[in-house]
């Protein structure tokens, strides 16, 4: 790793380390999350997702392979963190967000060869994830074609027993406490 990248995920609060397989399996990475308000070095940034609440409801996606409560994607050429997240939270979702803030990153470590053709940094790079309040639906702006299946807002204790990743529990966690949103003053203290 990088020293810079080094130094940044050193600082940071680690919540949680698994083992990830990606592509059938012919991928096989480190990924270590954290929890931090403070920007990475943006070369290493693929990707952003966030946690989309509406009051104490979260936003569930289906997908074929899983239900999980992380929409969005690889970023463009050109595009923001911020261009990045609308852009794809409103083609997975069809939700506009506000009140956007950064809730923490997962860093990914490959432990597989490079593959080939692959545009991203190697053998490091990272995911950034926030969390933010649903504004407005916009269903025609859906992908239709999609690998999204489908999201829908869920209450906090549907979504405890829905069969989520250990890191999305603890993100949950931080932004929930027995049932209710943590407040900003609640956070502060």
């Amino acid at each position: 790793m990088c020293d810079e990248l080094h130094a940044f995920v050193d600082r940071q609060s680690k919540i949680h380390t698994e083992l990830v397989l990606w592509d059938n399996g012919r991928l096989r990475l480190q990924m270590t999350s954290y929890l931090g308000s403070t920007l990475p070095p943006l070369e290493y940034v693929t990707s952003v997702r966030s946690i989309i609440l509406r009051g104490n409801e979260v936003l569930v996606v289906h997908d074929p392979e899983s239900t999980h409560i992380l929409p969005g994607g690889r970023r463009e050429p050109g595009e923001t963190l911020m261009d990045t997240l609308d852009r794809e939270v409103l083609e997975e979702t069809g939700w506009t967000l506000k009140d956007v803030r950064l809730l923490g990153l997962r860093h990914f470590h490959h432990l597989t060869p490079r593959p080939v053709d692959d545009p991203y940094p190697y053998p490091n790079f990272i995911q950034l994830v926030y969390v933010a309040e649903a504004d407005l639906f916009w269903p025609e702006a859906q992908q239709v074609d999609g690998y999204e299946l489908g999201a829908n807002f869920h209450r906090l204790d549907e979504v405890k027993g829905l069969p989520l990743t250990e890191t999305e529990r603890l993100y949950l966690g931080t932004i929930f406490t027995n049932g209710s949103e943590i407040t900003e003053e609640e956070s502060a203290s």
